[in-house]
């Protein structure tokens, strides 16, 4: 059995700035990227607790989308996860928009960042 170690290779949070710039995840805000990704060819739509969930191929990676349900306190928000390969290891590429207030958007990536730190825990 081939066990592959995963990696998490840090997050980026972008608040919202200037209207003409796209943020981190791509889109600038993250209606915008929730219309674009139910609208993509290839992309596999589900809702998980509240949550939209969207699994996009993007070139050879797998890209994971978490979108906060109307009820959560960081919402408006959007969690990209980009899971790479590289050296025969994966990793976790996360980046995040979130439009709610400063402390709730930290406390979000907080959690995404553990939910990855499991992740990790458990491929090993």
């Amino acid at each position: 059995m081939k066990i592959i170690p995963i990696a998490f290779m840090g997050a980026l949070l972008a608040f919202p700035s200037s209207a003409n710039e796209n943020s981190s995840i791509g889109y600038k805000t993250v209606d915008l990227a929730l219309q674009a990704l139910k609208n993509k060819d290839g992309t596999n739509l589900s809702l998980q607790g509240g949550w939209t969930i969207i699994e996009d191929k993007e070139e050879s990676n797998l890209v994971l989308w978490s979108f906060t349900p109307e009820t959560h306190t960081a919402h408006p928000a959007a969690i990209k996860r980009k899971v790479l390969e590289k050296n025969q290891a994966i990793y976790i590429q996360m980046s995040a928009l979130c439009q709610a207030k400063k402390a709730d958007c930290d406390k979000l990536m907080k959690e995404f960042e553990q939910l990855n730190k499991n992740i990790m825990k458990g491929s090993g």
